[in-house]
């Protein structure tokens, strides 16, 4: 048996044991053409979703969404969040996105199917939806909530609010901080990093942020050499909660990476811009300590920074 099999049937094993119902899944799309799914040894031919019933009716959707290259099943080891809120009388959704684009066009598509399927099975208000997600999860998330404000109807839901952990926001910081890591050659992990961001980059905008500036300006969730922030500025009216872990000792250590290479200084520049504009829901969690993989590695970039009873806490006051 191959190692990461085995990963997958461990993974799969805690799952069940902690949690004593088995989630649903329900296959979207027999074909997956835009390669939104991708981890092996996992079926990437189809298009999923894992949803969690409530015993009652449910008054609301949660739904959560994986990092780039990260099963469904993992996520759902790693925290409680759906446990809490299946408790709480919401419906939980996990769809299969994990790869996929930079402009998240046909990640948005996948789920506007979703949530028009939600809707018409369980009849949950469309003003009851929140999404959120770990890096890539919730850069889908938030884009998803910019393209509702930015284009009314152009999204199945408004998303009545948003959460992510240690998301990039900035693709034009994302991508010097990559041509960085590259440079340096210190850590193998963060050179190979760097080298697919750059080149997803230029297939995808056309080259660098120099050479195409509009482009990354477009696609950005928030643009820091725009003084509006680009498209954050859709984000004005929309409760967000984003978390984030600046351990600059460990990025020093581990990959020689400083403070003008983490997610946290455009998150926190991003949250800055929404509460001086007025979004009082704004809110930037910032912890020490808590970043831990499931092997008990740690790592500042991983789903244990969240507190998932606060973060559901957080939830149920904005549904209200």
């Amino acid at each position: 048996m191959k190692p990461k099999h085995l990963l997958l049937l461990l993974t799969i094993f805690a799952l069940q044991c902690t949690f004593s119902q088995t989630p649903e899944k329900v296959i979207v799309f027999k074909e997956d053409p835009h390669n939104l799914y991708n981890f092996e040894p996992t079926d990437t031919t189809s298009l999923f979703y894992l949803k969690l019933v409530p015993k009652v009716k449910p008054t609301a959707c949660l739904v959560i969404l994986p990092s780039s290259g990260e099963l469904v099943e993992s996520v759902m080891a790693q925290i409680t969040l759906h446990k809490l809120a299946v408790q709480k009388g919401m419906l939980v959704v996990f769809p299969s996105i994990n790869w996929g684009t930079n402009r998240f066009n046909e990640e948005h598509k996948f789920l506007d199917v979703i949530f028009k399927q939600i809707v018409a099975q369980y009849k949950i208000p469309k003003d009851k939806f929140v999404i959120g997600g770990f890096s890539g999860g919730g850069m889908i998330s938030l884009s998803y909530a910019e393209k509702a404000n930015r284009e009314p109807g152009a999204t199945y839901i408004v998303p009545r609010a948003v959460f992510a952990l240690d998301p990039p926001v900035d693709y034009a910081h994302l991508y010097h901080h990559a041509k960085r890591d590259v440079e340096r050659n210190f850590s193998e992990p963060a050179v190979n990093e760097g080298k697919w961001i750059m080149d997803s980059y230029k297939k995808e905008f056309g080259g660098s942020p120099e050479e195409f500036p509009e482009e990354y300006l477009k696609y950005s969730i928030y643009s820091h050499s725009d003084p509006n922030g680009g498209n954050a500025r859709y984000l004005l009216n929309t409760p967000l909660r984003i978390y984030t872990e600046p351990d600059i000792e460990w990025q020093m250590k581990n990959r020689h990476r400083d403070a003008y290479d983490m997610n946290s200084t455009d998150l926190s520049a991003m949250v800055n811009l929404l509460q001086t504009k007025g979004n009082k829901k704004a809110q930037l969690i910032v912890t020490h300590n808590r970043g831990y993989r499931p092997d008990g590695t740690r790592h500042p970039h991983s789903w244990s920074i969240m507190d998932s009873k606060a973060c559901l806490d957080w939830i149920v006051l904005q549904l209200k």
